[in-house]
């Protein structure tokens, strides 16, 4: 695709966003509709004065006006039905992941790039599993989690080594669920996006993430697109999902740690009043923390089959016991970006407002309260 179509494709689509005619653009920037019409047909370039003027009328920065869309951007979406990711759903979302690294430019965020490298593996066998659960234990050393305690602020931890976590609320179509995909981009790394509908616990969220963290560690060199079936569960799980399902149980129940709480729970036998309280010491569902006690051998098959069966008799694969009540806090970092550049004078009131998703009165009540927060800090 050459420059005047990708410009022209931007300038449509950033007009009927902004819900103005052609004629209003023609006149900001001082010509006749035909002329600026000539822009859209991909039949002239704006020159550099026009295109800074398109930046502010739209409120765009500036390479959006150069980029194609999403063709730079690498998604793997593992689903029995990769259809649930709609073209609508998926360009907002990678919208939103524009938006985000120009809040970064705008409060002078510089990118430290300490995502892990990548670590090809696409056989679950015995013996990857096993790289696969070392691999989990050293990203918590490389995090500064250690072995020994709860992930914790799985959000903060992750962006905190540039893997930005952006939510999205979508429900169930016909009984198919879409939990979150993940994204990669040369010019923006890695992303994760989950689904924080409020029919999914924040256990499962929290899982969720750990899950397409290590896609991005261990298959993002094979993205291509939501495109390939795969079998997410049952006998026939698909390698790469065993993979992530095994990454993301170790990551998040350490053996040693998991071993530890179960002893100080009385070790043994488990009980339906262990599994409660495992799970509120590791965050994660009723049936992680089963499935973990069986694959670390802590209970033996017996026991394990009637937790299981007792789980079955409850709906707890579907209707989380004792859930989390506080969500998980998304947006903390972006508000902290957004009020800095705020402040720098680098962010605009509707930028902040289409970032943060605020209407008017909301983003006055925001902006009051940043401040209130630098007039008590000038006091002190």
């Amino acid at each position: 695709m050459d420059i005047k179509s990708i410009i022209a494709g931007r300038l449509v689509e950033a007009r009927e966003s902004a819900k103005m005619t052609q004629v209003q653009v023609a006149d900001a920037l001082g010509l006749v509709r035909q002329t600026y019409a000539r822009f859209e047909q991909s039949q002239a370039l704006p020159d550099v004065a026009q295109l800074i003027t398109l930046t502010k009328l739209f409120d765009k920065p500036l390479d959006y006006f150069y980029e194609s869309g999403s063709d730079s951007y690498r998604i793997a979406l593992r689903a029995d039905d990769p259809d649930l990711l709609k073209p609508e759903l998926k360009n907002r979302l990678i919208e939103k992941l524009k938006n985000i690294n120009d809040i970064e430019q705008a409060a002078d965020k510089n990118k430290v790039n300490e995502y892990p490298s990548s670590m090809p593996i696409f056989e679950a066998t015995e013996s990857t599993l096993q790289e696969v659960e070392d691999k989990a234990y050293s990203e918590r050393n490389r995090l500064g989690i250690g072995n020994a305690t709860c992930v914790g602020d799985i959000v903060s931890v992750l962006e905190s080594a540039d893997i930005r976590v952006i939510p999205f609320s979508l429900s169930a179509e016909e009984g198919d669920l879409l939990s979150g995909f993940s994204l990669f981009s040369e010019k923006y790394g890695p992303a994760i996006f989950v689904n924080n509908h409020h029919s999914i616990p924040v256990e499962r969220q929290i899982f969720s993430i750990c899950h397409e963290y290590a896609h991005i560690i261990f298959h993002r060199n094979e993205y291509d697109g939501p495109s390939k079936k795969y079998k997410t569960s049952g006998r026939n799980t698909s390698p790469e999902e065993k993979i992530a399902n095994h990454f993301a149980a170790c990551f998040l129940m350490p053996k040693d740690a998991i071993r530890r709480q179960f002893n100080n729970a009385g070790g043994g036998k488990a009980y339906a009043e262990t599994i409660m309280r495992l799970k509120k010491v590791f965050r994660v569902s009723a049936a992680s923390i089963i499935s973990r006690l069986e694959s670390t051998k802590l209970i033996t098959k017996d026991n394990s089959g009637k937790l299981w069966g007792y789980a079955t008799l409850r709906n707890w694969r579907i209707s989380e016991p004792e859930p989390i009540i506080e969500p998980l806090s998304y947006d903390k970092r972006i508000l902290e970006l957004s009020q800095k550049a705020w402040f720098n004078g680098t962010a605009s009131e509707g930028f902040i407002a289409d970032l943060l998703e605020l209407d008017r009165k909301s983003l006055a009540s925001l902006l009051e309260e940043w401040y209130g927060e630098l007039e008590a800090q000038d006091a002190i």
